[in-house]
């Protein structure tokens, strides 16, 4: 069984067949998923499908393209998301991301730092969002030592990949866009790392991988990527589901 360690099944363009979604995701050998809020309205979302659902975890965090407030404390915000029966598995997804001009460098960097702080002192892992901005994102990484997480969605940095490899509890999560025959950076970077660091995400509902490229995403198409990665490895594909299955349970410490 496959885990889809990043979605956001609460986007609307779920909300005409989303039960439908989540009861494909067996079918298909996905037995889990991590819905990942961005922001406070989906972070309420998010829970709720947790609550409904026994498939389905969830995370909380800022998104850098989200609405910054002028002031964030990550523990106080966040912090009741971690308490209880129904509480969140981890922080984020958060980052840098500077290919879209919604928040200033300088407002995402504080809010950014706040979280892996927070990740730190609660010994939570945080999903890592970094777009056009490997540089910026890796020196605030740097400058919180001691945290583990995982590097969503990524995007092929050699700087990011050798950071996360020297550090013992960080993973490199693959999404759909390593299917695509293009994706020549992916395909090597998939290659070299090795498989007790392998994670495999849908971001659904982006980034659907080759097979159902032009389509709507869901983490039942984990699996697509899935077999991407397993051939692109030359690995029987039995043996890397259950090291893949064993990753997530580890990073996020959750019997899925």
């Amino acid at each position: 069984m496959l885990v889809d360690t990043h979605c956001h099944l609460y986007f609307d363009s779920f909300d005409d067949d989303r039960e439908a979604v989540i009861a494909r995701m067996p079918d298909a050998g996905v037995c889990a998923a991590v819905v990942v809020g961005i922001d406070p309205p989906t972070w309420q979302q998010a829970r709720a499908l947790a609550a409904q659902h026994h498939n389905l975890w969830y995370s909380v965090g800022l998104h850098p393209t989200s609405e910054l407030p002028p002031e964030f404390n990550a523990a106080e915000t966040l912090g009741p998301f971690f308490e209880g029966d129904n509480a969140a598995i981890a922080v984020g997804e958060c980052g840098i991301d500077l290919h879209w001009d919604t928040n200033t460098l300088e407002a995402q960097q504080p809010v950014f730092r706040s979280q892996l702080e927070f990740a730190r002192e609660r010994e939570l892992p945080v999903i890592i969002h970094t777009r056009s901005a490997n540089t910026e994102t890796l020196e605030l990484l740097q400058a919180v030592p001691g945290t583990r997480g995982i590097l969503h969605c990524f995007n092929g940095s050699p700087e990011l990949l050798a950071w996360a490899l020297e550090q013992p509890e960080w993973f490199i999560s693959f999404a759909g866009n390593v299917s695509f025959r293009k994706a020549v950076e992916l395909h090597e970077a998939v290659r070299m790392i090795p498989a007790d660091r392998l994670l495999v995400e849908t971001d659904a509902p982006f980034i659907a991988p080759q097979a159902r490229r032009g389509k709507r995403n869901e983490p039942a198409y984990v699996r697509h990527t899935f077999e991407a990665l397993a051939a692109l490895r030359n690995e029987p594909i039995e043996e890397l589901e259950e090291i893949l299955l064993a990753n997530a349970k580890r990073i996020f410490g959750v019997e899925f």
